[in-house]
């Protein structure tokens, strides 16, 4: 065993976290290196669809080692009646880099102590079923439905070794959508960072509201500021143009100073331009009035 602690787990660089935010977990999406022969990748690495001619070779990993503790949430997309079974989803010690790719994750990688692996149940793996699964501190693996029903499993891994999640789209389940992962710390919950690659695909009914008003609002003030370009530094605003509620008290990488840091990151996160002259964002910071 010690030559898998220094030789096989060896944590890639993981995804830098775009929101700014101390305490958030990093962006998290399927590995889009290795994956089973049959497995497609779409949404920006998030969502996994596997060839339906085959039950199998479906195998699928995290693109970044996670945290004990850490939960992690997907929706199933799609299913296919004429298998039996359903998805697998478990642990890894060993990164996919070096992970071999067998047609099935039971057994042939759980078999070795360095994967587990929990059968889902295919009653809780109908499309549009939400589920959440994560390595405990006592080496367990837990997976959650959306009715709140559980399910805990004993395996072998070692907590303190890193891991990253390994998902077998098997059976019936035929695509899968990886919605984030949060982990509950002392007294707040962090959530996993959205990539920007990501916002266009997880677009819920406020965030299409919210966009609807950014364009009327880009539109508005397009019309009612000009940026001079022999000016050096842009006008500022006394009050946020994105929420009309809080001090506009960021300075954009274009240098208007028009928005709140709550809108300054998610402008920068939904959209990437500045709301009054649409230039690309680098970068915000917060100024003194």
């Amino acid at each position: 065993m010690a030559s898998v602690k220094t030789g096989l787990i060896s944590p890639p660089e993981e995804a830098k976290c775009v929101c700014g935010t101390r305490w958030s977990l990093k962006a998290i999406s399927f590995h889009s290196d290795v994956k089973g022969r049959l497995i497609t990748l779409s949404d920006g690495g998030r969502r996994v669809t596997r060839d339906e001619s085959s039950f199998c070779h479906g195998l699928t990993f995290s693109g970044r080692a996670v945290k004990t503790e850490e939960k992690l949430r997907l929706r199933v997309e799609r299913s296919d009646g004429d298998w039996h079974g359903a998805l697998r989803l478990g642990f890894a010690h060993v990164s996919p880099e070096q992970t071999p790719l067998p047609p099935l994750a039971i057994p042939d990688l759980t078999n070795s102590p360095l994967y587990a692996a929990v059968i889902v149940p295919e009653h809780i793996c109908r499309p549009g079923s939400e589920i959440e699964f994560m390595l405990k501190k006592n080496g367990s693996v837990r997976i959650r439905s959306s009715d709140g029903r559980t399910h805990t499993e004993q395996t072998t891994l070692n907590p303190k070794w890193p891991v990253w999640a390994m998902i077998d789209v098997y059976g019936q389940t035929t695509a899968v959508t990886m919605l984030g992962s949060k982990m509950k710390r002392w007294v707040f919950t962090s959530r996993s960072c959205p990539a920007l690659t990501h916002i266009r695909h997880t677009e819920d009914k406020e965030t299409q509201e919210r966009k609807k008003q950014m364009s009327m609002l880009e539109q508005r003030n397009l019309r009612n500021h000009h940026l001079d370009s022999t000016d050096h530094e842009a006008p500022a605003c006394e009050e946020c143009v994105v929420c009309y509620s809080n001090v506009a008290n960021c300075r954009l990488s274009c240098g208007h100073k028009c928005v709140c840091t709550p809108c300054a990151m998610r402008v920068h996160m939904m959209f990437g331009t500045c709301p009054l002259c649409r230039q690309p964002l680098g970068s915000f910071h917060p100024y003194d009035h």
